[in-house]
């Protein structure tokens, strides 16, 4: 879906102290009113509700004009809520936004406060009002309101804060829902935790134990028989967060599922045992819902030593992230690499037998299919890219041990994936055909959808008009076209701003030497903004955005 919103800014720059006047060549300097990313993040809070109430872009002078911010899809049982501004600029000590709740203090604003919240206020009604007030003289952006944050409790509720569990506990409660009443703990002694992964297909049958914090691998003997090997403890914080996130998630108390698992495939089988809850689940590798996986790969980097959830008992060292025995394995100094399941390349099948991991193929790891990311860090060799999800190549920078699958260079989900790839000297673009970059040239530039930019004309005095222009996904570049183009020169400009891990001005334009249209900005990000100063003005100009 394309994105595209009209933001405008009037103003000056002042040089000491308010003023009502500019200087020749002097024009607004602030930078665009947002980035790509969005704000309005009320520091992980769930209780949000979107809105969408803006003022005139730019507002008007003489101006005292109220605007309604409902609070009607707020749940029945908010107590009192607060306001997130996305965007709020005003003439600095002359104009005015003041939200003005009823029954309670106003709040009021001036100057640049992009993403501001106000305090929070008791609710009393169905909406309250947001006021802006102007003077006779400079305009500017105004604001957009795009959150609403809330709190309180359902009626009936306890006024009881419950005493979180101890260290030596995890709380298996799950977290209630919408104006359901806060629930009381429900502690299980973390020593008496038991977690098990029983992974199968064919006669590899491997199960990974923990009771507390010791750890234990259950894998195929000498004879074919199963062996139990008790490799160390694992790290009980990380253990606790595990069962307490899978708590969070309501699949304690979900009463798990048994999938039938299609031939062929392993056969993934998780099992939790905290406090009351007795939960097991039952799918083919790669099936289980996205809670399960989370907490499987969770699961599964307990296991990994060297900085990882393992720590070694007596008689095992640490060697590529699992444990070996000390005195019994020994293999001899011969260079035939082998790659592990976890995405460990070892040195040969005998060093990944002493650490008893699979060997999913020989050579080194990093080639595709291959495991990367994780606790371990596993890399992909030579160019290839680790996928942690659909068009996603870096890491989530919220998910600790986040793993993913090696992929070839030129693997995409989306065209967008391909940006940067070696192409034919050719106009064209990227396309992704059956997950591979395909260069295709000769694709026609597209109109984005409203992305007229037109001034007045002649155009005002000390103006900063802003215009965002987020492209859809895939595309690689926007151009502009200019067939009027008339500005003050070398006092007003039209400016072009591009996001590329912060706001960069990459293009300027004043006089009569407006956009070609065979210049291109690259990237899906951009603003465009139009600024003049105190005195003399011109016809302006009108373009249209396109993208390819």
């Amino acid at each position: 879906m394309q994105l595209l919103r009209f933001v405008a800014i009037s103003g000056f720059l002042v040089a000491c102290g308010p003023s009502k006047s500019d200087d020749k060549g002097v024009v607004d300097d602030s930078q665009p009113p947002s980035i790509p990313t969005g704000l309005g993040k009320a520091d992980g809070s769930s209780k949000l509700v979107a809105v969408n109430v803006q003022s005139p872009h730019p507002y008007a002078n003489n101006l005292d004009r109220t605007f309604s911010v409902s609070l009607a899809n707020l749940p029945p049982c908010a107590q009192q809520a607060r306001l997130h501004f996305r965007v709020l600029r005003t003439e600095a000590d002359f104009d005015f936004v003041t939200v003005e709740p009823a029954g309670a203090p106003a709040q009021t604003f001036d100057g640049d406060r992009d993403d501001t919240w106000t305090d929070f206020f008791p609710i009393n009604g169905t909406s309250v009002t947001v006021r802006l007030e102007s003077d006779f003289s400079i305009t500017r952006h105004g604001f957009e309101i795009d959150q609403i944050e809330w709190e309180g409790l359902a009626e009936g509720c306890p006024l009881v804060k419950f005493p979180p569990c101890a260290d030596d506990a995890v709380d298996t409660a799950a977290i209630p829902g919408t104006c359901e009443c806060p629930a009381i703990p429900l502690c299980a002694a973390l020593e008496e935790v038991e977690v098990r992964l029983h992974t199968a297909r064919g006669f590899n049958n491997r199960q990974k134990h923990t009771i507390g914090a010791r750890a234990f691998e259950t894998h195929p003997g000498p004879a074919d028989g199963p062996l139990t090997t008790e490799w160390g403890t694992v790290d009980l914080t990380r253990l606790r967060a595990m069962v307490r996130r899978a708590a969070e998630k309501g699949l304690l108390g979900s009463g798990g599922y048994d999938n039938v698992v299609p031939a062929g495939i392993r056969r993934d089988v998780l099992q939790i045992k905290a406090g009351a809850f007795d939960v097991t689940f039952v799918a083919g590798e790669g099936l289980h819902t996205a809670d399960v996986a989370a907490v499987i790969n969770e699961f599964e980097a307990l296991f990994t030593c060297g900085g990882g959830g393992l720590t070694c008992g007596d008689g095992f060292e640490c060697e590529q992230g699992a444990c070996i025995v000390v005195e019994s394995c020994i293999c001899p100094a011969i260079f035939d690499p082998v790659c592990g399941s976890l995405g460990q390349t070892f040195s040969n099948a005998c060093s990944a037998g002493c650490a008893q991991a699979e060997v999913i193929h020989a050579g080194e790891c990093g080639i595709a299919g291959d495991p990367c990311g994780g606790f371990v860090g596993a890399a992909c060799s030579g160019d290839r890219k680790c996928r942690y999800g659909e068009s996603q190549f870096e890491p989530p920078v919220n998910v600790a041990d986040a793993g993913g699958t090696c992929v070839e260079p030129s693997y995409c989900d989306a065209p967008a994936d391909c940006s940067g790839l070696p192409h034919v000297a050719v106009p064209g673009a990227w396309a992704c055909n059956q997950n591979t970059c395909a260069w295709q040239a000769g694709l026609a530039w597209k109109a984005v959808v409203d992305g007229r930019f037109e001034t007045a004309h002649p155009y005002a005095n000390s103006t900063s008009v802003w215009k965002e222009v987020f492209l859809p996904s895939g595309a690689q570049a926007l151009r502009l076209l200019a067939p009027s183009f008339a500005l003050e020169a070398n006092y007003d400009f039209l400016e072009v701003w591009t996001w590329n891990g912060a706001w960069q001005r990459v293009a300027r334009f004043t006089g009569s030497a407006g956009p070609a249209a065979t210049t291109e900005f690259a990237g899906r990000y951009h603003y465009l903004r139009f600024v003049s100063d105190s005195s003399v003005t011109k016809q302006g100009f009108r373009l249209d955005a396109e993208w390819r």
